[in-house]
């Protein structure tokens, strides 16, 4: 009998000691309200809503960062979570190709939409209710972004897209003239225009190019399903509660 105790001890605490030590590297890009740096100079950290919910989730499930996490562009971070060079990699939206290279949680972060932000002067002469109101039009978008499979192929056929590294850019742009349309996340657009000063002169489009569900995705190479099955169940309890709900209110305020 006592041998029986100290060996489900000795379990116990092997079990304790495994998951303390895990850690993960995670990267992420500049995406405003899910993700983004903050900090004076030196003292730089990544916050935001994705962020945020995140930390929490791995925190219950006792699981550390390794290092800090790291900032990119989407399409390097996209890669390095690909070839495994980083564990985690947030947050992204549905993409049938990329699923097939990385796990997807079956729970996602939260959901939202890609919608159509225009000059707000434009009002009367842009709409979107299908792609037939986009032709002849420049879009500008950021590569590597999923969108719809639709409109990439809608794009491609007329050559009426721009593509920039950063979705700041394409709100510079979208001022200046160079193109007529942005597609964003609808709380990502909605953030940086606020943050730009320019709530004023641009707004959104009613109606959305799709509704989109937003992941922590991970790396076939480095991380085992199984672990990833445990994400997703701690973060489908997680949204449940009142902490997911304050964080949700104090991005979106709603």
């Amino acid at each position: 009998m006592k041998n029986i105790f100290y060996l489900m001890l000795f379990v116990f605490l092997f079990s304790m000691t495994a998951n303390a030590e895990m850690k993960l590297s995670i990267a992420t890009d500049d995406w405003p309200p899910y993700e983004y740096m903050e900090g004076s100079p030196g003292n730089e950290y990544i916050t935001g809503f994705s962020t945020e919910v995140i930390l929490a989730v791995l925190k219950k499930m006792n699981v550390g960062i390794n290092g800090k996490i790291i900032q990119y562009p989407w399409a390097r971070g996209e890669k390095m979570v690909i070839d495994g060079h980083v564990d985690m990699l947030y947050t992204a939206s549905t993409n049938e190709n990329r699923a097939k290279i990385t796990h997807y949680p079956s729970e996602s972060i939260m959901e939202s939409s890609w919608s159509f932000f225009i000059r707000k002067e434009d009002s009367a002469k842009l709409k979107y209710n299908s792609f037939d109101d986009l032709k002849g039009k420049k879009i500008g978008v950021v590569r590597a972004y999923t969108y719809t499979p639709e409109l990439w192929a809608f794009m491609k056929a007329e050559k009426n897209f721009d593509e920039v590294v950063g979705d700041e850019q394409n709100v510079k742009k979208l001022m200046a003239k160079r193109i007529d349309f942005v597609a964003m996340d609808f709380g990502n657009g909605l953030s940086l225009i606020k943050k730009m000063g320019l709530s004023d002169k641009i707004v959104v489009l009613k109606k959305p190019i799709k509704s989109t569900s937003l992941y922590a995705i991970f790396s076939q190479k480095t991380v085992e399903k199984d672990f990833v099955e445990k994400f997703s169940a701690e973060l489908k309890a997680y949204k449940s509660t009142k902490e997911y709900k304050s964080i949700f209110n104090k991005y979106f305020g709603n």
